[in-house]
């Protein structure tokens, strides 16, 4: 027989699929017919082709209609419904979210790896490819577009895939809005945003603080947030929009890797060694950015964009030689686009430069106390990139092509020669029309990826310099997939495989416990099915999706076969709204991963899990005052699985577990 949690996970998604006949009465008809989805052009593409057109993968979410209900603590409450996307790491806020997209970013011991981050426009990924998802106001979320495979021949390095992030411009029908949330582990949110507006500008200030001890030990996170948008039309033909983020983040702990025998004894312990050690990150972040579009007549625009952002951070590791880390990074560049259509032919040339440079300095951490200096380097990346994209259709043939060149140099002070690459990356894309609501298409991509300055710098010798014995990836990604589009559905199915040379894997040595290390680890293929559909009414959306997928080193001796590890064989996602015409809000979210590896030999099998969110609101309103209370449970049936997992940990310290059933719950206020 079915156990208890299976049975009851089987109801809830019975219950979905056949509502019961209460809630199907309680609509009326107008509530399920009037709405029908709409066709928008995307930004992530960088042509405004809509997206059923496209030949090649992507996900489109618009987060408006819930996004008063989240707890907003990580980008992983939204991310879930990307088919080929996994994260990890959402409650170690020293390391940051983990995002792996088709097996690009499974590498990274912290932050991001290999996938993109653009928000409204701007780069938030560093030329080396290093990411990080700390400083974005999740309260502004509007959408987020993800292209789903290899994408170097648009955005250059480290380009395995692309999530690009929308903020709200104003807040809609307030000039001001205060929001509180409180929730299991002593979390607390704060939010207060204001818009102000005259005929020509648009202005949106949001200040956010958050705070937790976490569900672990030696767990606790604080941070301050800070944000300014402002954009201004200087014409119908001309805009320039502004952002300014600043980011305090005091103190982020770690509580570390456990072993299984460890989390089977005390499933919410730290691992002592960190405790002795007191690790935890301090990060104090600012980003200024400009963009300016211009357009000429109907057929001529011009997108350019330039930004600073300046990043200090002081961390602490579990041992004493270069245990702590003082790390100042300057991260600058510029990009300029040129747009030409006619009514069957669009084409664009553009220009992407950025620099950045980091001081990493290295000292003893004598048991929580710095010690003596015992590294110091000046690092730096340079990036100079130009590509052309042209698109073409033909009746029912839509042909999309483009080509990026991209000359890299990276060095440090204590290297007597900057490494340098000069890299071509073509794409091209075919799709067909079989109908006016259903498209097939195919498509080859390429990427490359340098190593990361600060995986460069994780030398296994401990001297300083760069281990330059750590070689570029590179992947080839071909697709076939299938799009349909009608009044309330959208359906998109995809076979894909990917070959990569070079892989870059991380793990550790004895000397340096808690700390990774980088080495190529051959070929790989990758190869998957993904499958992902919304239904939408006014009253209802339903989202779901399927990735199947097996990811594998072809040729590196005796793992050859084996699994990459750190990325599931299987994922399933539904999530299921409901809006009702008394203004209540309701979502439903399950997610079923399946078992992976924790190491490259696939010695260590990490088991299936699934775990379930339930969230809902309501709005009221009295005196021209509107406001919003909602409260959400995660991890709704208690599941146990492990929110991290430490690739080639030394000593078998893999496990990082996830909190059980957690409770959140909230108030807005608007004026």
């Amino acid at each position: 027989m079915l156990g208890l949690e299976r049975r009851i996970w089987l109801f809830i998604i019975v219950g979905i699929i056949f509502p019961p006949p209460v809630f199907i009465k309680a609509q009326s008809q107008t509530d399920t017919t009037t709405i029908t989805l709409q066709e928008v052009a995307l930004q992530a593409p960088k042509i405004g082709t809509v997206q059923n057109k496209l030949p090649f993968s992507l996900s489109v979410k618009d987060l408006t209609s819930f996004q008063a209900i989240y707890q907003q603590l990580s980008l992983q409450e939204y991310l879930g419904s990307v088919p080929g996307l996994f994260t990890q790491n959402a409650n170690n806020y020293a390391q940051d979210l983990r995002i792996s997209l088709r097996g690009f970013g499974s590498r990274a011991a912290f932050g991001i790896r290999g996938v993109k981050i653009i928000v409204d426009g701007i780069p938030e990924t560093t030329p080396d490819g290093q990411g990080q998802l700390d400083n974005i106001p999740l309260g502004l979320l509007k959408s987020f577009e993800v292209l789903r495979g290899p994408s170097a021949s648009l955005y250059g390095n480290a380009s395995g895939g692309v999530i690009y992030l929308k903020t709200l411009d104003k807040l809609e029908d307030k000039a001001a809005q205060f929001k509180v949330i409180f929730g299991s582990y002593e979390f607390q949110s704060y939010q207060l945003a204001t818009s102000l507006e005259n005929e020509k500008t648009e202005a949106l200030i949001h200040a956010n603080r958050t705070q937790t001890n976490g569900y672990r030990k030696n767990s606790g996170f604080e941070q301050n947030l800070f944000n300014i948008k402002v954009k201004h039309l200087f014409t119908l033909q001309s805009s320039l929009q502004l952002q300014l983020n600043y980011t305090n983040s005091p103190i982020a702990q770690d509580a570390g890797g456990l072993t299984l025998e460890e989390t089977e004894s005390n499933w919410d312990q730290a691992r002592q060694r960190n405790v002795d050690y007191n690790t935890y990150e301090s990060v104090d972040h600012f980003k200024a950015g400009l963009r300016w579009q211009q357009n000429w007549r109907s057929q001529w625009d011009l997108d350019t964009y330039g930004f600073y952002s300046y990043r200090d951070f002081y961390g602490k590791l579990p041992f004493e030689n270069g245990g702590i880390i003082d790390l100042n990074r300057n991260y600058f560049g510029f990009g300029s686009r040129l747009n030409y259509k006619q009514e069957n032919h669009l084409w664009q040339i553009g220009i992407e430069s950025s620099s950045q440079q980091d001081q990493r300095d290295r000292f003893l951490n004598l048991k929580g106390i710095q010690g003596e200096q015992s590294f110091s380097q000046l690092e730096s990346f340079r990036s100079l990139g130009f590509y052309i994209l042209d698109e073409v259709q033909w009746k029912k043939l839509l042909l999309r092509t483009s080509l990026r060149y991209d000359d890299l140099s990276l060095g440090a002070d204590s290297v007597l020669e900057d490494q340098k690459y000069q890299v071509l990356n073509p794409s091209i894309g075919l799709s067909y029309e079989i109908d006016i609501k259903q498209r097939l298409f195919v498509n080859f991509s390429s990427s490359f990826e340098t190593p990361t300055l600060s995986e460069l710098s994780s030398n296994p010798s401990g001297k300083e310099g760069l281990n330059l014995e750590l070689n570029p990836s590179r992947a080839l990604n071909y697709e076939i997939g299938w799009k349909g589009l009608w009044a309330k559905t959208r359906i998109e199915a995809n076979l894909f495989f990917i070959e990569s040379s070079n892989e870059i894997l991380p793990y550790e040595l004895e000397a340096f416990p808690g700390r990774s290390f980088y080495r190529n680890t051959g070929a790989t293929e990758r190869f998957g099915f993904e499958l992902s559909g919304i239904y939408k009414t006014k009253a209802w959306e339903v989202q779901t999706s399927i990735t199947q997928a097996r990811y594998e080193f072809a040729t590196s001796e005796s793992i050859e076969g084996n699994a990459l590890p750190g990325i599931p064989n299987s994922q399933f996602f539904l999530q299921v709204g409901y809006l009702s015409p008394t203004d209540w809000k309701l979502q439903l979210t399950g997610e079923s991963i399946g078992r992976f590896y924790a190491d490259n030999k696939n010695s260590v099998q990490i088991d299936a899990y699934q775990k379930v969110r339930l969230q809902g609101g309501k709005t009221i309103s009295f005196g021209g005052v509107e406001a919003n209370l909602f409260a959400g449970i995660n991890n709704l049936f208690n599941a146990r699985y492990f929110d991290n997992i430490r690739l080639n940990a030394f000593g078998k310290r893999y496990y990082e577990p996830a909190p059980g059933r957690n409770i959140f719950f909230g108030v807005s206020v608007g004026l």
